[in-house]
């Protein structure tokens, strides 16, 4: 069947399949390098500027470790929301609380259960690459495990390459699908993104972690997942660099907002070689985060010193209000553990949380009540 011929500026080429062609795209790196535009340098600039603002004032708050599991969780929702799933910030969190020693519950529905193995998945990537790990084929496979524990479809093979070819529908109706290259062609592709990784690049990390992941979702290694793995791999790979201290941005809430642009962009990278309008997406998604993180997390820092100014007495209920960004999300016989109180004095600073606007209900249940700082959840919402 014909096969549409593609610019010399293309980074690969259509094969003829039935019934679309797939794509092949050449291996990392690209030749010959690219040509970044001055606009996409001052880009850069700015993005890495935001990212140090935020690196910046994340470690001079008191509540940093809420902070950085506060983000973590958000880009699992947001991540899993790219894929369809129907999740909320908070229902991450009230799992958690309902499951304080770590124990994984069997029957969690499956969208949740999507965030929370992405929870799981960037958790463990940055353990292992905090202990001097590095970023490798046999550790994303691991991850690409994790990721699809208790969610697979039938006929995904997890933990290991696809042994199919795969068709990925448009975003855009009347657009034919996209299909990444054989499976017979996976394994040298993916060797040439992990020598790329393993060489640190050829570029400015903002710009390397761009093209690391734009390969990695044309290539689509894995059956299912290659969505959540390859915004994973973003975060994973500018931490490796040493050039992300800890995951404060979270890209996959700006790919969620322009999820078109998102494969519009990657799309014509490998169909026109725009590679610079592609970098300049994917770079102003992490400045944009990076900005919001900041301001996120300015916005708490204001917040715990109006509760440290407004509940300074030694009692039990200001202690305790004090400690909202630190305990966010709770049930009441929780207050027993982190104040050291008994149940009747753990119930009367519930009351007293609630009736100041603080804190409020969110089950709607006569017993076993959960509760959320008001105003800590509107910031990170």
């Amino acid at each position: 069947m014909p096969t549409r011929e593609l610019p010399d500026s293309a980074p690969g080429k259509y094969v003829p399949y039935h019934p679309n062609p797939y794509y092949s795209p050449e291996p990392l790196p690209i030749t010959p390098k690219l040509d970044i535009s001055d606009q996409t340098r001052d880009l850069v600039a700015d993005a890495a500027y935001q990212i140090g603002r935020v690196d910046g004032i994340s470690s001079t708050v008191d509540f940093s470790a809420v902070l950085y599991t506060s983000l973590i969780r958000l880009e699992a929702v947001e991540s899993a929301r790219i894929e369809g799933a129907e999740v909320e910030y908070q229902d991450v969190e009230a799992y958690h609380t309902q499951h304080p020693s770590g124990e994984t519950e069997t029957t969690i529905e499956k969208d949740l259960r999507e965030a929370l193995n992405y929870e799981h998945a960037l958790t463990s990537g940055l353990e292992r690459i905090e202990s001097g790990d590095s970023i490798t084929l046999s550790l994303i496979k691991e991850l690409h495990s994790v990721l699809l524990d208790g969610v697979r479809n039938d006929g995904d093979v997890v933990g290991d390459f696809r042994d199919h070819m795969v068709h990925l529908t448009s975003p855009q109706s009347g657009h034919r699908p996209f299909v990444p290259p054989a499976p017979e062609a996976l394994d040298g592709l993916m060797q040439s993104l992990e020598s790329y990784i393993q060489m640190g690049g050829q570029y400015h990390p903002l710009i390397d972690a761009a093209i690391i992941h734009y390969f990695f979702e044309t290539v689509h290694p894995f059956s299912d997942g290659n969505g959540r793995l390859g915004r994973l791999l973003i975060i994973l790979y500018l931490v490796s660099q040493g050039y992300l201290e800890s995951p404060y941005i979270y890209p996959s809430a700006y790919f969620n907002r322009h999820k078109i642009e998102y494969v519009e962009h990657m799309r014509a990278v490998s169909d026109e070689g725009t590679w610079d309008e592609w970098l300049a997406f994917f770079i102003e998604g992490l400045r944009s985060q990076a900005e919001t993180s900041y301001d996120r997390t300015q916005q708490l820092r204001d917040l715990q010193e109006r509760y440290e100014q407004e509940y300074s007495s030694s009692t039990a209920t200001d202690t305790f209000a004090r400690k909202l960004l630190q305990y966010p999300y709770f049930k009441t016989p929780d207050l027993v553990e982190y104040l050291d109180v008994s149940r009747r004095t753990a119930y009367k600073i519930v009351d007293k949380l609630e009736a100041d606007g603080l804190i409020e209900e969110v089950t709607g249940k006569q017993r076993g009540k959960e509760y959320k700082a008001v105003d800590v959840f509107d910031i990170l919402g």
